[in-house]
């Protein structure tokens, strides 16, 4: 979970907000998943580490380095959750790629 605002110099480049996002995200689903570990160390395997609610939590990471695109959270994190921080930091970035694609494309054809 986002509990401080950090400053640091933004990246350039999208590549470069993408790979600083996967840090950061990382690092807040570690925190979960560290956690889940800690309150729940029988975790069925049917139940997942990463819970999809939880995870809506990491998302102010993503709009604090991408400020003018504003995607539900439904859009980003899949129902029911994650069992892998890779996994989900990949999934989260990847359908917020796409979707920031689509927003621009939508931007342009107005134009």
């Amino acid at each position: 979970m986002v509990n401080e605002a950090v400053a640091v110099a933004e990246p350039a480049t999208a590549e470069g907000k993408y790979a600083e996002a996967r840090c950061r995200l990382k690092e807040e689903l570690h925190k979960i998943a560290d956690e889940v570990m800690l309150l729940d160390p029988e975790r069925p395997e049917w139940k997942p580490l990463l819970d999809s609610r939880r995870v809506v939590s990491t998302l102010l990471v993503l709009e604090n380095l991408f400020p003018d695109l504003k995607i539900p959270p439904d859009k980003l994190v899949k129902k029911g959750g994650y069992n892998d921080v890779d996994v989900a930091a990949d999934d989260i970035l990847r359908r917020h790629k796409q979707l920031a694609a689509e927003a621009a494309q939508k931007k342009r054809v107005r134009k």
